[in-house]
């Protein structure tokens, strides 16, 4: 049976039993900051579970996209491991419980999915009795389920939120694949024992936990299930050995066997290498498919970890093993069923392929910084961390590097020291960690930026008891969303007031990061609610300005030119679109123009609530990676630039003053960047570049016409006197006019040359000194506090450079190796080197000349 086939089979089965089939949602998740990516098919349904919001039926079922970027560094050693799957998901929003969740999930495995009865055990909690009685009613005898704590059956989306006890399907492949232990069951420990494998996870979901971890009962109970399409797809088809043996990754496995010459199944390193590749080919994929581009913050630096350990890997396997070459199959694979990957499948490939040859340069400037080190004979864990964070050489790489060198790493300080980096990347992201409000906000601000509102409820900001984070039942703060930052203002109450510094969306509800203590509000409190006004209206001014351009580069270069994100500030915007070139200087003016012209006509904003379908048919302009419900929010300027948004925006568009925008530059392969400022903030602008330019005319002595033509010769003047620099340096490194001083030690030729502190080629000047010796010669160069030491190759077997570099650091001070005819150190004290000198001499002196070694004394046995 196909993955398709199974994919299908699942949503039909539970169509037929009065659920309504749902697209899947992004791997982003919509409104939840308490998440990076989706990673369970419940995530989208939780404003339905908490109540927040009404369900468009009490039952659904989705085919859900996850990723779970806490299993990177598993996947690959094993067969079940994934970072991006296909949650199959069944759902009640309070329709039916365990009595029917648990015969759905046994009459779909045993009767459409045809697997054995006798193969199927159950999991549950320790305290579900419910649940115990209905598996033995609906046909799992008692010998077949297995009771277990939290740490098995209890499942949540996140930190916070809905969750409850789960009842857990296990397929048992058979005793001969086991411990044979006799408490061998579900979640066997003991070692080895590869007897079960959990297919699929019935959450009854029943409380909201909050931050302290306290469990409020829901006012209505709810069924969230879980099955991967990837491991179904292997036990049905009784593929044991895993999900990398299914029609969903075979022909990824199949490529670079092909393209390496290594198959998969005869070596353990190939097929961990192997299931890398293919895992994190279809990650990468669905991940810059749903919006995420690599960088080096939030969901952008867990892409950029994912291809960068597909390559440790692919290096491992060969040269011929490029992630990038792996996303045409991806996108053969999955492309049917989610449009946006093959829509988008060669500005993937594209940003696949940048990736690598970005890394590749990494790579290698890592293993050149890498070897230096390993020549020291210790590599330190900050070391190791520094490799990781500024080149992001992997950590795993180096440690395996200094292992094959006899050198250990201390793996231990180098994951304290990651774990410390990733709680600081969490930080800036922002992602709040408190709970979920009960209920949801109603949001106002569209037509007004003050309110009366009661609070609803206020909680403490871990870490900062001077913030409080708190709900309010309607609001006319806006929630940062859509690119659009979060609006600031105030609150007072009772005669006291206190700043909003962020508005963040939670779920269907709206959280406000306020500068009180939480003594001072309390749920009930009534409070008056006020947005800056000159901000937001910046605000709008920014948004509706890209809502413009993004129509004016449309109306230049094509419908190809399509957005791909946006940042709207108070005082700038960034838009981000893809497209495969640099826009031409002739390019970006009528660009400027054709927006500068829109602005001045003056458009009325016009603001509409349609159907989603009738939205996109009448031409509004949707975004890919925002979610959408039946009912959509469009926003027209004139009859121009039309568009699906949830944001503010001015209302006509005259009142954007004018929009300066600058070049486009490259942020990642097909992805451009323009900035663009409006308003007050294109005024100051202005002036800014009007003082700038009146400034350097005046100290160039030019008109602003000038200018160019004047810096242009300053430019040719800097590269002659840079090259007049290369030259004396050039001297100065053959001995011309740098201190060199000579001793000759039977025979051996010892230069010692002091050269400028800021000197960083020290290998350089010692190479112009050798060739004075006539391949019989030791020459040590010092700059500053360092020094290099390189040894002519007839002698290098006698006088290694690593002893000559300790002889001459013991006295000088400082630390230092070498390897082969070249060492190098550093932190010596400059006052010494004269007298290191003369300890070099002696020590070649002794090194050249050992004395005789004494005659063995005359025994019995010589007579």
């Amino acid at each position: 049976m196909t993955s398709a086939e199974i994919r299908q089979r699942f949503l039909n089965f539970f169509k037929e039993r009065d659920h309504k089939v749902l697209p899947s949602s992004s791997l982003i998740p919509f409104g939840d900051p308490t998440l990076l990516f989706t990673s369970a098919g419940m995530v989208p349904f939780k404003p339905y579970f908490l109540g927040q919001a009404k369900p468009p039926h009490p039952r659904a079922t989705t085919v859900q996209k996850v990723f779970r970027s806490s299993d990177i560094d598993v996947v690959g050693h094993d067969g079940h491991h994934l970072t991006f799957f296909e949650m199959l998901g069944n759902f009640s929003f309070g329709e039916y419980f365990k009595e029917k969740a648990i015969p759905y999930a046994y009459e779909l495995l045993t009767k459409d999915f045809n697997l054995e009865k006798e193969q199927l055990w159950a999991g549950i909690h320790n305290d579900d009795d419910e649940s115990y009685e209905i598996w033995k009613k609906t046909g799992i005898p008692d010998e077949r389920i297995r009771r277990f704590g939290d740490e098995f059956n209890f499942w949540a989306a996140g930190p916070t939120g809905p969750c409850g006890p789960d009842s857990e399907v296990h397929y048992d492949w058979g005793e001969e694949h086991g411990c044979r232990m006799a408490d061998c069951g579900p979640n066997c420990e003991h070692p080895g024992c590869d007897r079960f494998l959990e297919i699929w996870n019935l959450v009854f979901i029943q409380w909201d936990r909050d931050q302290a971890g306290h469990r409020t009962p829901l006012a209505r109970k709810g069924i969230d299930t879980g099955m991967g399409l990837e491991r179904i797809t292997a036990v049905v088809n009784q593929q044991r050995r895993g999900v990398f043996e299914t029609d969903l990754f075979r022909p990824l496995i199949e490529h670079w066997e092909k393209e390496t010459g290594k198959p998969y199944g005869t070596q353990a390193e190939v097929d961990t290498s192997l299931r890398v590749m293919a895992d994190h080919a279809r990650g990468t994929t669905m991940l810059m498919a749903d919006g995420v581009i690599p960088s080096n913050e939030g969901r952008g630096y867990v892409l950029r970890r994912l291809i960068r350990r597909a390559m440790v890997h692919g290096r491992r396997l060969g040269l011929k093993a490029h992630l990038s070459s792996g996303v045409p199959i991806v996108v053969r694979i999955l492309g049917d069923i989610y449009p946006e990957v093959r829509k988008q499948a060669g500005q993937i490939t594209d940003m696949v392929r940048s990736e690598e040859e970005r890394f590749s340069i990494a790579l290698r400037q890592g293993m050149e910084r890498l070897q230096g080190l390993i020549d020291r004979k210790a590599l330190t864990s900050e070391e190791v961390f520094y490799l990781h964070d500024t080149l992001g050489f992997p950590v795993e790489l180096s440690a395996e590097l200094a292992q094959e060198q006899g050198i250990a790493v201390d793996m231990t300080a180098v994951a304290a020291l990651m774990q410390g980096q990733r709680e600081r990347s969490r930080v800036a992201t922002g992602l709040f960690t408190a709970p979920l409000a009960g209920r949801a906000t109603r949001f106002i601000g569209y037509d007004q930026l003050e309110a009366d509102a009661v609070v609803t409820d206020v909680f403490a900001v871990a870490g900062d008891p001077e913030q409080a984070d708190v709900f309010l039942e309607e609001t006319p703060f806006y929630a940062e969303r859509g690119g659009q930052t979060a609006d600031t203002g105030w609150l007072t109450w009772n005669g006291e007031k206190a700043s909003v510094v962020d508005v963040q969306p939670q779920a269907e509800a709206i959280r406000h990061r306020v500068a009180v203590s939480t003594d001072r509000l309390k749920p009930g409190d009534r409070v008056r609610a006020v947005v800056d006004a000159p901000r937001r209206q910046a605000i709008a001014r920014h948004h509706s300005a890209t809502h413009l351009l993004h129509r004016a580069l449309r109306d230049v270069l094509g419908e190809d030119a399509s957005q791909a994100g946006s940042s709207v500030q108070p005082d700038y915007a960034t838009f981000d679109f893809r497209f495969p070139r640099a826009l031409t200087p002739d390019e970006v003016d009528r660009v400027f123009r054709l927006l500068n012209d829109k602005v001045r006509a003056n458009l009325i904003r016009r603001v509409e609530e349609l159907p989603l379908e009738q939205a996109i048919a009448t031409g509004a302009v949707a975004l890919f990676d925002e979610k959408y419900g039946d009912l959509v929010r469009v926003v027209s300027f004139g009859d121009w630039a039309r568009e699906l948004c949830g944001g503010t925006h001015v209302e006509r568009t005259g009142e954007i003053g004018v929009a300066l925008i600058s070049n486009d530059r490259s942020i990642g392969a097909g992805i451009r960047r323009i900035e663009m400022r409006a308003g007050v903030a294109a005024d100051r602008r202005v002036r800014d570049y009007e003082r700038v330019l009146a400034e350097l005319g005046e100290t160039l002595r030019a008109g602003p016409s000038e200018l160019p033509s004047r810096v242009a010769t300053l430019q040719a003047e800097v590269k002659r006197l840079e090259k007049e620099i290369a030259n004396v340096r050039q001297r100065l490194a053959a001995g011309g006019g740098a201190q060199l001083e000579e001793a000759d030690v039977d025979g051996v030729r010892l230069f010692l040359q002091r050269v400028d502190a800021g000197e960083r080629d020290l290998l350089t000047f010692a190479d112009h000194a050798l060739t004075r010796a006539n391949g019989n010669g030791v020459a040590v160069v010092v700059g500053g506090r360092n020094f290099a030491v390189k040894v002519a190759s007839p002698l290098a077997d006698r006088l290694p450079a690593n002893d000559l570099v300790q002889a001459f650091r013991h006295v000088a001070g400082g630390k230092g190796g070498g390897r082969g005819p070249v060492g190098q150190g550093g932190g010596i004290d400059p006052e010494r080197v004269d007298e290191a000198f003369k300890s070099l001499q002696e020590y070649v002196r002794k090194h050249l000349n050992p004395p005789p070694r004494p005659s063995p004394t005359r025994g019995e046995g010589d007579r």
